[in-house]
């Protein structure tokens, strides 16, 4: 049985979708995520503090895209990013 090839570039719009969703934030992508230490993917910053209900979102979110994820702190919120 071979393995499924994931395409990652089939999930950005589900990313961008994901993020104005759940934070109601612009999406970063590529170059402009390098400033903030990423890795080359597909980024949000979230200004203020989660809340339960985007924390569940953001985990469902998880699930449904097979990609690596890093959340770390950023002044006075969240980074999140989706990476290959």
């Amino acid at each position: 049985m071979r393995k499924k090839t994931i395409n990652f570039k089939d999930y950005h719009k589900k990313i961008e979708d994901g993020f104005n969703t759940i934070f109601h934030t612009r999406t970063l992508r590529g170059i402009e995520t390098q400033k903030y230490g990423g890795f080359n993917g597909y980024m949000t910053i979230v200004k203020e503090p989660l809340v339960r209900q985007q924390i569940i979102q953001l985990a469902i979110l998880c699930q449904e895209i097979p990609a690596n994820i890093t959340l770390k702190g950023y002044r006075n919120g969240v980074l999140i990013e989706f990476w290959e």
